[in-house]
């Protein structure tokens, strides 16, 4: 049946402000008709909600996390020993991101590939879109290498991709530099794949005409790298020169930081996680906080994405990781753009996402206030999914039982 929604500030994409007096009619879970002022008579016996002048926006795209680990509680609860524990924890998650705003999320290294089984049956449950990368591909004693699929050579690398994509993936994560969690035998800028690896990697992936290679790049040289090899995405980026800037803008590549990750293992991590994992994400969090201000300053393409599943870093979070965007040095602007239309073209599905034109579906937040002049806006929204009410009080319970009160850092 559809309905008429009225009285909302609604966000125009094109122009980056919230028009005043807009409504707008959703039918067969998207937008068929929308405008300012007066609302046509046509539409004046239709079931009405009105939105008593609140600002309306795209709901969010999160486009890295990964969907079938646990994160709360911690401790011997957080352990799960078979797949089906996995997949309910990746429906779980979904619904999770779900009333917090998010309305499709791409998963980017999940443990046996579980992400394919676990997108068929959300799609089956009505719950938000995922796409998938199965395992993250990785090198011989590289970052995830117990994990993910280990190559040594560009034919491997062929092999291995072309194996996902047959098992059913939508896209290709690859582990290129070093990280924060996985051992206290590497650091970030640890360079573990070579431009030749990436190249093959990328040739692969793009023989496929909608996917796309995400390739977790934390070294500065690794990003260089990357890029150059053919990446469309960057992960994290913990460091910027104008070199790395200059390749952003020249390949179009997208940058996604991952901001969140290692600033929850500072401020909740303390007597939880080990000594090393904390002292690495000390050292590097306040470097990725100024290098994603340099990115964004200098115009580089950004995506919104948590790392949700990492240590201590949940899938309550991606408001999170909005206002540390924020505090980086993005506009509000620039974040709702990362968070919406940005994630929607990087994952191909810009036609029914990330706007809110004709044509959309109905994914949308309500707000109080305006995120452009105050980005928490969107930490507590009322959500709407595909035109139904999904959530008025989104989940917090594992920001109450772990809040962001440890640490020191400058921000």
């Amino acid at each position: 049946m559809a309905k008429l929604f009225t009285n909302a500030r609604l966000y125009q994409e094109d122009e980056q402000v919230f028009r005043p007096n807009a409504w707008f009619v959703v039918a067969n879970d998207h937008i068929v008709s929308r405008g300012t002022n007066d609302v046509p008579s046509d539409f004046s016996s239709l079931e009405t909600i009105d939105l008593q002048d609140h600002y309306v926006m795209p709901s969010l795209i999160n486009t890295h996390v990964h969907i079938a680990n646990r994160v709360f509680p911690v401790g011997a609860n957080q352990l799960v020993k078979t797949d089906e524990e996995r997949i309910q924890n990746g429906l779980a998650n979904l619904q999770t991101l779900q009333q917090n705003g998010v309305a499709f999320a791409r998963a980017l290294a999940t443990t046996n590939d579980l992400d394919i089984d676990i997108a068929k049956r959300a799609e089956q449950q009505n719950l938000i879109g995922l796409q998938t990368a199965g395992r993250a591909i990785t090198t011989v004693g590289g970052h995830g290498s117990k994990q993910g699929i280990v190559v040594a050579t560009p034919t491997e690398m062929r092999a291995a991709v072309r194996g996902h994509f047959l098992a059913g993936v939508d896209n290709i994560k690859l582990f290129a530099s070093g990280g924060i969690a996985f051992s206290p035998n590497e650091q970030p800028d640890d360079v573990q794949m070579s431009f030749e690896l990436i190249q093959a990697a990328a040739q692969a992936v793009h023989e496929k005409s909608h996917a796309r290679l995400a390739v977790h790049e934390e070294a500065l040289e690794g990003v260089k790298i990357a890029l150059r090899a053919g990446a469309d995405g960057i992960e994290h980026a913990f460091d910027a020169d104008d070199e790395a800037i200059n390749l952003f803008l020249k390949t179009g590549a997208t940058l996604t930081p991952t901001l969140t990750a290692p600033y929850v293992i500072v401020k909740r991590g303390d007597g939880i996680l080990p000594e090393w994992m904390v002292k690495t994400a000390y050292k590097w969090a306040p470097r990725h906080m100024r290098a994603l201000g340099q990115y964004a300053k200098a115009g580089v393409k950004l995506t919104l994405g948590t790392d949700a599943g990492s240590p201590l870093n949940g899938f309550n979070d991606t408001a999170l990781e909005a206002q540390l965007m924020v505090m980086a040095g993005a506009t509000p602007a620039q974040v709702i753009q990362a968070a919406t239309i940005n994630g929607a073209e990087l994952l191909h599905i810009e036609s029914e996402y990330g706007h809110l034109k004709v044509g959309a579906l109905a994914n949308f937040i309500v707000m109080d206030q305006s995120p452009l002049e105050n980005i928490t806006a969107v930490n507590l929204p009322t959500v709407y999914y595909k035109g139904k009410l999904v959530s008025e009080a989104p989940d917090r319970s594992g920001e109450l039982e772990y809040p962001l009160n440890k640490g020191s850092l400058d921000y």
